[in-house]
């Protein structure tokens, strides 16, 4: 490998220890600077990840110069993507076992009112099974007010029908209804509400798999011209107009996937 080819990979990995240390340092859990756990200072949504960013590209920038502020910027645009991805798909994850959680405690509680249960009974029967009616089953021990405490476990993504469940509970306090046919009614709604969102996901599911095999089309290019005898890995990485080019191409591409799906995410949200 010549002199330059050496430099240009020296310049990226410079490029890459600055990315990582600047939004592993900048970025530490819970969205707090490293002041210590007792600090209760906290920086605004999305300011660690701007901070960390600047700090990554301007390391980059002192130690790679042009070529390793461009090798920054493409590292730092495909690990963000990737872990909002990642986030996203694990955030989707918790809220879908979230709600299937509070269908089966909603149907738990249904059933034992059904059957002639009394309320306390019916939450710590649920409680049993699902955690999202510690709490509630808990209030109704020492005599609280079980309808704030199913609003509060209500209160996280995914468990919206504990609200639902709540209004009923103080519906039928309030007024002496059966609490028994509210809850299966609630019942009922979340799990339509359910089976509506799988088959929201299941149609978004192509669109979004259409655009990240879209993201690694270029691969595919690249690939091509090398059999065809070029060098397109030594234009886009050796030189100048090259590196544009493949910084360009990746702003390009991860900001389709990340339109994509933002599209995907307000049309499962409606």
């Amino acid at each position: 490998m010549s002199v330059g080819g050496l430099v240009g990979w020296a310049h990226g990995a410079a490029a890459a220890v600055a990315a990582g240390a600047c939004v592993w340092v900048l970025v530490p859990p819970g969205r707090r600077l490293i002041a210590g756990p007792r600090s209760r200072r906290r920086l605004p949504a999305g300011m660690p990840v701007v901070l960390g960013g600047v700090g990554a590209l301007t390391v980059g920038g002192w130690l790679g110069g042009l070529a390793g502020l461009l090798w920054t910027v493409i590292l730092l645009c495909l690990a963000l993507t990737g872990g909002w991805l990642a986030w996203q798909s694990r955030a989707e994850r918790r809220r879908r076992l979230a709600a299937a959680d509070v269908a089966h405690a909603t149907q738990t509680v249904a059933g034992q009112l059904r059957i002639g249960a009394v309320p306390s009974v019916a939450l710590v029967s649920a409680a049993t099974d699902s955690p999202c009616m510690e709490r509630p089953a808990a209030t109704q021990a020492i005599g609280g007010d079980v309808g704030r405490a199913l609003r509060v476990a209500g209160d996280q993504p995914g468990r919206d029908g504990l609200v639902s469940l709540a209004r009923a509970w103080e519906l039928g306090e309030r007024t002496g209804a059966p609490i028994a046919e509210l809850a299966l009614q609630v019942s009922d709604q979340i799990r339509q509400e359910s089976a509506a969102r799988r088959l929201i996901d299941a149609e978004l599911a192509g669109p979004r798999a259409t655009a990240r095999l879209l993201a690694f089309l270029p691969v595919v290019g690249i690939l091509m011209g090398r059999l065809s005898g070029g060098d397109p890995v030594g234009f886009l990485t050796r030189s100048l107009p090259g590196q544009l080019c493949l910084t360009g191409g990746v702003l390009l591409a991860c900001a389709g996937v990340l339109w994509t799906e933002h599209m995907a995410r307000r049309v499962g949200e409606s």
